[in-house]
């Protein structure tokens, strides 16, 4: 998801700037530079990866989540407990941040244009290509309410099996992603509704009132409860506070990729600004005072 954030954020950068004489030398050589500091830096972090995973690993905490995942926890799935139990408190900074950064990045992008030769269509959708993108856009879009129940599936088994709110909610924004690769920003609007700005506001809320609803019955924030739900014929079923937890995680962990993904989307339908119009001759050499006649 985040490579293609990344790609869609790449493809309104302007188009590398050809130089001539002395400064197409300049610029091999800063191609040059570049080229050596990645390798470098590439070279180092393999160095460090390498030596961090061949040693011998010491004795850690994990012992201790393994123990008390279900017996603290009331889930099987160790690391959905102790993002959404154990650390619930540092989840809920982790969320809280996500939300920051997506308002960041739209409120950037609100003022940016792209470059003039970034505007038009790509030439991948022109022409016969145009025509070869049929099919997929048609698949894209049929598997729209596949996607959603299982972002939905992932959502409710994540407390016992792989899954959980973070996966969910960018489950969902990739179903959303796909609708805009398929039939771009004005048809995806005009046929989807999504309201980020929602999303994120009330998975906050879901998140800290989970949290805070623990210090009406006299525990710290975020203290988590468990028990079975006993429903007779069809048995007990296992309730935790830590799922509503996972439910606010999952509609910010959307709404907030969502929100970056529309501001991105947002630039291929924006025009240039449009260039102030010529001052008259005699105002652009100082000559009539701004506001008279």
């Amino acid at each position: 998801m985040s490579a293609v954030l990344l790609l869609l954020g790449l493809r309104w950068l302007p188009r590398r700037i050809e130089y001539a004489g002395s400064g197409e030398l300049l610029a091999r050589l800063r191609r040059l530079r570049d080229l050596v500091i990645a390798v470098a830096a590439g070279a180092g972090l393999t160095a460090i990866s390498y030596a961090t995973m061949t040693r011998a690993s010491p004795e850690g905490i994990s012992r201790h989540f393994l123990e008390r995942a279900y017996t603290e926890g009331g889930g099987t799935n160790v690391v959905n407990v102790i993002l959404v139990d154990f650390r619930g408190f540092d989840t809920l900074g982790e969320i809280a941040v996500l939300g920051i950064v997506a308002l960041t990045v739209f409120a950037l992008l609100r003022r940016f244009r792209p470059a003039p030769e970034s505007v038009g269509m790509p030439d991948q959708q022109q022409g016969e290509a145009r025509d070869w993108l049929l099919i997929p856009a048609v698949t894209m879009r049929l598997l729209f309410p596949v996607i959603v129940a299982v972002s939905i599936y992932l959502l409710l088994r994540g407390h016992d099996q792989p899954g959980g709110g973070f996966a969910a909610g960018l489950m969902l924004a990739i179903g959303v992603l796909l609708q805009y690769m398929a039939g771009g920003t004005r048809w995806v609007e005009d046929h989807l509704r999504v309201l980020p700005l929602r999303w994120m506001g009330i998975g906050l809320l879901l998140s800290a009132g989970t949290g805070a609803a623990a210090i009406a019955f006299g525990k710290p924030f975020l203290t988590s409860y468990f028990a079975y739900a006993d429903l007779g014929v069809l048995g007990k079923l296992p309730l935790a506070s830590a799922v509503i937890f996972d439910l606010g995680v999952f509609a910010l962990v959307f709404g907030a990729t969502v929100l970056m993904l529309i501001a991105l989307a947002h630039q291929s339908v924006r025009s240039q600004r449009a260039a102030p119009p010529p001052l008259p001759e005699a105002l652009a050499q100082g000559r009539v005072a701004v506001g008279e006649d």
